[in-house]
Parts: structure tokens; C-alpha cells; sequence
């Protein structure tokens, strides 16, 4: 009698979390999970649950405290684990370090999962470790040339460290396995706006550059000639052009004034 109460109430958590109602899904599985009868298995299942649906929810320390609770009770699980390194990425008050602890705990315990893969790979950029995470993402995304999800998270991590063109080859490789697919489509187009930005940081640069290379107000430039047969007399002249530095402008017409007559 009581693991057909407790079979159907876990039924019930598990109804109410696929209609998308999380907080009566929280509230029986709390309830569900003071039973003192409760068995491990059951337990383990309800309170990865109730992390997932905190995770949902924006509420990440009831979330760890729930996964924590999954991961003691079946240590082995990568699908715990991962979800406990979310918890801590997306967290604002997370902590960068666990979380990726907590997804390299996952990818060993998976080692074929891509998603895991990646999700270590961009937590460890994040980190500042550059080649580690750069190294797992491209593996990742090696591996999972057509995985919506891997890549999702793969573009994101190189594009956060400015490597644009890594993303921009792993995304059109992508795109020709899946032409249609809109998330491509909108990832494509980030990649390309950083590219955009990143140009015109370097235009921006080289302009700065031309306004401080003067002198009193003119550009220094080499007076170039050519030199044919032996080499130039040593007593030669050095010549140096002095130009006045001048910018691309917008050109308007001038339109000359009519009065009246």
C-alpha cells in the first residue's frame, strides 16, 4: 500500500513538471521527499527533479542543494553532475571554478556526451584557461558537426575569447549539414557582427595611430626611390617628404546661392 501511495504520487510530480506547472511540481516533491519510507532510488529521481525545476526557476541554490543531495545518494550519474555545473554557471553569484569541477566530473563519467564536453570547455575559458577550453569545444564540436545544442554552446564559448574565426569555421561547417536551421542562421549572424565590430576596432586603431604620427602638425613620410645596378652613392641626400595628414571626409555638393530676380 504505501509504494502504490508513493508510485502515484511520484506520478502525479511527474504530470504536473511535463504541464509545465513547477511550482505545484516543487511542492509535491518536498512533501514527496519528507516521507521517511521514501526509497533511495526514488528519492535520488525526485531530487534531481527538484533541482531541475529550481534551475528553471532561477532559484540555483535550492538547485545545488538538491543536485548535491542526487549526487550523494548516485554518484555515478553525468546527467547530475552536469546539471550542477549549470547551477553554478548560471548563477550571477556562481562560481565559475565549481562549475567547472562539476562538468569535468560529468564528461569523465561520460566521456562520449558532447554537451558535456562543451559545457567544460566554456567554463574553463571562462576560467582562463585558454587551450583547455578552446581544445575541448573544437573537440566537441568535431564530434558533433551537426548538434544543435553542442554548437549553440561552442560558438558562445569561442566567441567570449575573440575567437571569431574558429567560430565562424565551426558554424559554416554546420550550416552546410543544416541549411535550414534557424538557430544556425542566428548564430551566423553573431559571429558576423563580431567580425564587423572587431574590423572596426582595427580601423579605429590605425586612425589613432596616423593622428599621433606627426610632426608639428605634418606626416613624416619616406621619399621613395629606385636604385638600379650598384648600390646608392653613400654621400647621396636623404630626402623626406613633409605632407599635411589628411582623413577620409564625407563630400557634399555645394550648391551655389540664386536670389530672386
Amino acid at each position: 500500500m504505501t509504494l502504490s501511495l508513493v508510485a502515484a504520487a511520484w506520478d502525479s510530480i511527474r504530470a504536473a513538471a511535463k504541464q509545465g506547472r513547477n511550482t505545484d511540481a516543487l511542492h509535491q516533491t518536498r512533501q514527496l521527499l519528507a516521507r521517511p519510507d521514501l526509497p533511495s532510488s526514488l528519492a535520488t529521481q525526485a531530487h534531481r527533479l527538484a533541482g531541475e525545476l529550481s534551475l528553471d526557476n532561477e532559484r540555483y541554490a535550492d538547485a545545488r542543494r538538491h543536485l548535491r543531495a542526487a549526487l550523494a545518494l548516485t554518484p555515478g550519474c553525468a546527467y547530475t553532475a552536469h546539471l550542477l555545473g549549470l547551477a553554478f554557471e548560471r548563477d550571477p553569484q556562481g562560481c565559475d571554478r565549481r562549475a567547472v569541477m562539476a562538468f569535468r566530473r560529468a564528461t569523465r563519467l561520460d566521456a562520449a556526451n558532447c554537451l558535456y564536453r562543451a559545457s567544460y570547455g566554456r567554463a574553463a575559458l571562462r576560467c582562463g584557461k585558454i587551450k583547455l577550453g578552446r581544445r575541448a569545444l573544437l573537440s566537441a564540436a568535431k564530434a558533433a558537426p551537426s548538434d544543435v545544442a553542442v554548437l549553440r554552446v561552442v560558438a558562445e564559448g569561442l566567441l567570449e575569447v575573440g575567437a571569431v574565426r574558429a567560430a565562424d569555421a565551426v558554424l559554416s561547417r554546420a550550416q552546410f549539414l543544416l541549411p535550414t536551421n534557424r538557430v544556425l542562421t542566428v548564430l551566423r549572424e553573431r559571429v558576423r557582427f563580431a567580425e564587423a565590430r572587431r574590423d572596426q576596432g582595427r580601423t579605429a586603431r590605425h586612425r589613432q595611430d596616423a593622428e599621433h604620427a606627426k610632426d608639428g602638425g605634418r606626416a613624416v613620410l619616406p621619399f621613395i626611390h629606385l636604385v638600379t645596378g650598384g648600390a646608392a652613392a653613400p654621400d647621396r641626400e636623404v630626402l623626406v617628404r613633409r605632407d599635411v595628414v589628411s582623413f577620409p571626409r564625407p563630400h557634399f555638393p555645394k550648391f551655389r546661392a540664386q536670389g530672386r530676380r
